[in-house]
């Protein structure tokens, strides 16, 4: 499995207590629900071993009116994902960090929170 596809199942298996967790939204989905991504892989080998650090985002989607469910949500997502560790289909999590995050509106009135994180991975 490649470090990425590792990463993403962590990650769900992280989250789905939380809301529910989509790659694609279904149209009928209620709210709130959470997605993974988009994200980004770059390399972050060293000389003795293979690395990758992977850049997420995580959004936090809600059709209630305001914004405090929605930084519930996020304040829960940060725990979840701060706390990944162990080793997850030949990958070992090194290291996570919480970047920043940001809720907005939309257009049709739901609430949109995003949290980016890093997270350092290792082939085992």
């Amino acid at each position: 499995m490649s470090a990425s596809l590792a990463v993403q199942a962590a990650l769900r298996a992280a989250l789905q207590g939380i809301a529910p967790v989509f790659d694609t939204v279904p149209v009928s989905s209620p709210a709130p629900y959470l997605t993974i991504g988009p994200d980004s892989m770059t390399d972050w080998s060293t000389k003795t071993s293979q690395g990758r650090e992977h850049r997420v985002l995580i959004g936090v989607w809600d059709d209630a009116p305001g914004r405090t469910r929605v930084k519930a949500l996020l304040g829960q997502v940060e725990a979840a994902v701060l706390a990944l560790s162990g080793n997850q289909d030949g990958v070992r999590i090194a290291h996570v960090l919480f970047v920043r995050s940001f809720v907005e509106r939309d257009p049709e009135g739901w609430s949109h929170g995003v949290a980016d994180f890093r997270i350092r991975t290792e082939m085992i």
